[in-house]
C-alpha cells in the first residue's frame, strides 16, 4: 500500500483568464503527516483545498487521493473537511444535537459527543456558541464517517487564546491516528505541530521542515 495520501502533479489554476493563482505546483502528503500550508493572502490556500476535495476543477495538472485520479475517487467517507467557521455559520440552523444526527452515521453518534466532550452543547443552537464550541462542532461533524484524512481551512481563525489551545490539543489528539492537512495563517500553529510544510505564493512553491522555515519567511511573505 503505498503511503501517499495526496498527490499533485503539475497543477494549474485560474479564476479569471489572466490571472494564474496556482501554476504548475506539484506536492505529496504521505500517511500519517501533519501537513501544514502556508502563505500570504491570496496565495490559493483555500482554493487548493477545494480543488483537492473536487469543489473546483483545475485547468491543468493532475490530483490523486490515496492513489486514485480524483476524477473517479468516489470513497469520500475516508475524507473529512472542516471548512471556514464564517463561511457557514448562517447555513447552520437548529441545536448541536440536530446537525449530529442529521450528518452522522447513529452508531457515530455517541463517540463524537464523547471525544470531543460536546454533552453540554447539544441543546444549544448553533449560531450562540462561541468561536471555539462552534468549531469544535465543525470538527465534530468532519469526524462522523472516521475519515482517514481530514483537511481543515483556517481553523484557529477568530479563536481567543484559550479555544486556539484547546482545538490544537484536539487536533493533536485527532492525528495521532490519521492525516491532517491543514491551512492557516497562524504560524505559530502550524511550525509547533506540522511535519512538513507547503509554502504557497512563492516564486517557486516548495515543501519544507519547520526548522527550516526561518530561511523562507522573508521570500514567502516578500518582507524586506
Amino acid at each position: 500500500m503505498s503511503d501517499r495520501v495526496i498527490e499533485v502533479k503539475d497543477l494549474h489554476f485560474r479564476y479569471r483568464a489572466q490571472e494564474q493563482l496556482i501554476e504548475g505546483l506539484s506536492f505529496e502528503v504521505h500517511r500519517g503527516e501533519f501537513f501544514g500550508i502556508l502563505g500570504p493572502n491570496g496565495a490559493g490556500k483555500s482554493t487548493l483545498l477545494k480543488l483537492i476535495l473536487g469543489f473546483l476543477k483545475p485547468q491543468g495538472g493532475e490530483i490523486r487521493i490515496f492513489g486514485e485520479r480524483l476524477e473517479t475517487f468516489s470513497q469520500w467517507k475516508r475524507v473529512g473537511y472542516v471548512p471556514q467557521r464564517f463561511s457557514v455559520e448562517r447555513s447552520f440552523t437548529g441545536n448541536v444535537g440536530e446537525l449530529l444526527r442529521a450528518v452522522a452515521p447513529k452508531e457515530r453518534v455517541g463517540w463524537v459527543i464523547a471525544f470531543l466532550h460536546l454533552e453540554n452543547l447539544l441543546k444549544r443552537p448553533f449560531v450562540k456558541l462561541s468561536g471555539g464550541e462552534q468549531q469544535k462542532v465543525l470538527l465534530a461533524l468532519a469526524l462522523t464517517t472516521n475519515p482517514e484524512l481530514l483537511l481543515l481551512d483556517e481553523p484557529m481563525t477568530g479563536l481567543d487564546i484559550h479555544a486556539q489551545e484547546h482545538i490544537e490539543q484536539v487536533l493533536r489528539d485527532v492525528s495521532k491516528e490519521r492525516t491532517v492537512v491543514v491551512v492557516s495563517h497562524d504560524l505559530g500553529f502550524v511550525l509547533k505541530n506540522a511535519t512538513r510544510v507547503l509554502c504557497l505564493g512563492m516564486p517557486s512553491c516548495r515543501v519544507i521542515k519547520p526548522g527550516e522555515f526561518e530561511g523562507v519567511i522573508k521570500e514567502l511573505y516578500r518582507l524586506h
